[in-house]
């Protein structure tokens, strides 16, 4: 039976995504995905900071700590996808 373009196209689709995404593209779209968090965070912590001048001071150095560490909390699950099915490396 013939099928219709529409039915190829989707199992053509579905072949796809059933198919994992090899590692060297894991690795462009995780580099995508940090760069544009941290031109988010950097925008955030930027927009927030002038705010934070009339804090006292223990709150100040609080929200700078954050701002300074925080945007490491999300890498860890990105690099854990990222690395999930990585060749073996070579020593």
């Amino acid at each position: 039976s013939k099928q219709t373009p529409v039915q190829e196209a989707a199992k053509s689709h579905v072949q796809l995504r059933d198919r994992p995404m090899s590692y060297p593209t894991k690795k462009i779209v995780a580099s995508l995905i940090l760069l544009g968090f941290m031109v988010c965070w950097i925008i955030m912590v930027g927009s927030v900071a002038p705010m934070v001048s009339d804090w006292p001071k223990w709150a100040m150095m609080l929200f700078y700590v954050f701002a300074g560490i925080g945007w490491i909390i999300p890498f860890k699950p990105i690099f854990a996808w990222m690395n999930r099915d990585a060749p073996p490396q070579e020593d």
